[in-house]
């Protein structure tokens, strides 16, 4: 029985000496707040810099793959597919837009470039996207 009431003792020391040391340390929590949150603020920063580039890649594809079906399908004039293309991508934030056409043995291929804005000065990336339509057209026999 002995032994039992010994083993909550050393229970109630712990508990106490647990207690103590919070009560002595109270800077650790500022010290922790005052390591950490930089860490934070620049993982966040990365998220949403990577969000950033993730959606002017986007953007980029799916201009390309429109004015790529544009030519191809609809017959619609390179230059003017090509013009609207680098409108749009301007008011969507890439800077810089270049949009290429050629038609190749009957395939459209659209290369849309420019450079994906970053948040901090000299973060931008470029961003260079390639798609390829087949033309449709009717092939006499």
């Amino acid at each position: 029985m002995r032994c039992l009431d010994h083993t909550v003792d050393i229970g109630r020391d712990r508990a106490r000496t647990t207690a103590v040391r919070g009560r002595d340390d109270q800077g650790s929590t500022s010290l922790t707040v005052a390591l950490l949150t930089p860490l934070f603020v620049v993982l966040m920063f990365a998220a949403v810099q990577a969000a950033l580039w993730g959606h002017a890649r986007t953007e980029a594809r799916v201009a390309a793959k429109s004015v790529a079906a544009q030519v191809a399908r609809q017959n619609a004039s390179p230059g003017d597919a090509q013009a609207t293309a680098v409108a749009n991508l301007a008011d969507s934030g890439l800077r810089d837009v270049t949009v290429s056409i050629s038609r190749n043995e009957g395939v459209v291929v659209v290369t849309v470039s420019g450079d994906a804005p970053g948040i901090l000065l000299g973060t931008s990336r470029p961003v260079r996207v390639t798609e390829a339509v087949p033309i449709e057209e009717i092939t006499p026999r």
